[in-house]
């Protein structure tokens, strides 16, 4: 390398404009905005949501707004309330790792709101978030046998919202520099094997996305005025990997074919609102179901053969929340075969229904060593090999799937992130806010400024 790999996305990130962007990049942009937006408004409803919400407005800050609500809070507050609220469901984007949307655009979204800036400046700094967040992520991978023992997203989704929060308030390279300094600084530890896997409930914090984006916020904001930092953060054999307890690290990884390949890209949406691990399992109990035209009550068992993590960790058939509920692959079959609408998964009915109780009882799980030694080469969330057998009163029907719809091989297709968004948010905006919004989306890079969107993401009458 020429220089540095903190160098080097620094100044791609401080100095990027719209018009590098390719066109289908900036069609990706949209569709991930707008689908961040359906799961903050559709989040914004949950119990999770709206603990983070009244903790942003009692730092009775103003300014930008707690999505789903007509409240407001300073931005980086209200950026961790909408990133908690765009993550509650699970049904936020996925790269092959992580969960990026839900960091980088509420960061972004807080200080293009409070600073008046336009829609094609917010839309330039979430594709320099995604970008620094996928390069970083990528080049710190773990080996397997480290990654099982520490691992947590939340590290590399802080420099993708300090990137982001750098370029709305204008930084210029060595700013940039120091926000990258104090997002390492900042970013939280890599807590994957402590979700609460052994307890009787799961964290809520679950892959820590709103930390991350008020901590980009904060770092980009110190660094603003003036704040000193290291400018090596990621460099050498002391640098980020280290901190974050990784064994190894790719440098070249971190800058190959920079602003020419563009990782955004390759990020995936969800068509399921539950861990992106159980995605794949999920197509193959649908394909079942529509190809066989099955009904509930044809359903005697379902064994589900993949990896590891659902026999150790995804097992459970009584999930106590919503979060449980996220990740139990009996509760996401049960979903599946019984129908429910995917913005209803949460509700506590669809926890306790006996209907579903009798299904998720039906629901076996069995390690498939040939899919989990794939997960550990690949380790794509989004290409998690599964194979489904239903038994029926007829016999035995099974379905295999080796990757996820939404995902880089099977991406949904913009019909499909629209009704979805639809979905999610008319329940709160309405149909009218909602098309309104949709409209707003669908011509972000004309938007001056984006207060014309961000005040359309409160719902009329609002909740306080």
């Amino acid at each position: 390398m020429a220089s540095s790999a903190t160098a080097e996305l620094a100044r791609f990130a401080s100095a990027l404009s719209l018009a590098d962007v390719p066109v289908p990049v900036v069609g990706a942009v949209k569709r991930l905005v707008l689908d961040h937006l359906g799961c903050a408004l559709g989040g914004s409803r949950t119990p999770l949501a709206r603990a983070a919400a009244d903790v942003a407005v009692a730092d009775r800050g103003s300014g930008a707004t707690v999505i789903g609500t007509r409240r407001r809070a300073a931005p980086g507050p209200a950026a961790f309330a909408n990133a908690m609220a765009a993550n509650a469901l699970d049904y936020d984007d996925t790269g092959a790792t992580g969960h990026p949307g839900a960091t980088v655009i509420p960061a972004a979204l807080a200080l293009a709101e409070v600073g008046g800036r336009s829609g094609t400046e917010l839309m330039t700094a979430v594709v320099a978030g995604y970008e620094v967040w996928a390069r970083i992520l990528a080049g710190v991978q773990p080996s397997w046998e480290r990654r099982v023992q520490v691992y947590g997203s939340g590290v590399t989704q802080t420099f993708g919202a300090a990137a982001a929060a750098a370029r709305l308030l204008g930084l210029g390279y060595e700013e940039m520099l120091c926000a990258f300094g104090l997002a390492g600084a900042f970013a939280p530890l890599p807590h994957e094997a402590k979700f609460g896997w052994n307890e009787d409930q799961l964290s809520w914090v679950k892959d820590n996305v709103a930390w991350p984006a008020e901590g980009g916020v904060r770092a980009a904001l110190l660094a603003a005025s003036g704040f000193r930092a290291t400018r090596t953060i990621l460099d050498g054999d002391r640098g980020l990997w280290r901190m974050l307890g990784s064994d190894r690290c790719d440098f070249d990884r971190m800058v190959h074919d920079l602003g020419t390949d563009w990782e955004l890209l390759r990020v995936s949406l969800k068509p399921y609102p539950c861990c992106r691990w159980i995605h794949s399992t999920l197509d193959a109990v649908r394909d079942l179901v529509a190809g066989q035209g099955l009904r509930p009550s044809d359903v005697r068992r379902v064994t589900v053969r993949s990896i590891e993590a659902f026999r150790a960790w995804f097992h459970s058939r009584r999930p106590a929340s919503m979060v449980d509920a996220q990740f139990s692959v009996p509760h996401a079959v049960a979903m599946a075969i019984l129908d429910r609408p995917p913005p209803e998964w949460w509700w506590d009915a669809n926890r306790t229904d006996p209907a579903v109780l009798d299904l998720m009882d039906r629901v076996e799980l069995k390690t498939d060593p040939a899919a989990q030694d794939t997960w550990a080469t690949i380790r794509h969330s989004a290409r998690i090999p599964a194979t489904v057998v239903i038994e029926t009163p007829g016999g035995t029907v099974e379905a295999r799937r080796r990757h996820a719809r939404g995902g880089p091989d099977e991406p949904m297709t913009n019909e499909e992130t629209e009704r979805k968004y639809r979905e999610l948010a008319e329940p709160v905006l309405a149909a009218a806010g909602t098309a309104r919004v949709l409209e707003l989306v669908a011509k972000l890079e004309r938007l001056q400024p984006v207060t014309l969107l961000t005040t359309a993401l409160a719902p009329d009458g609002g909740d306080g």
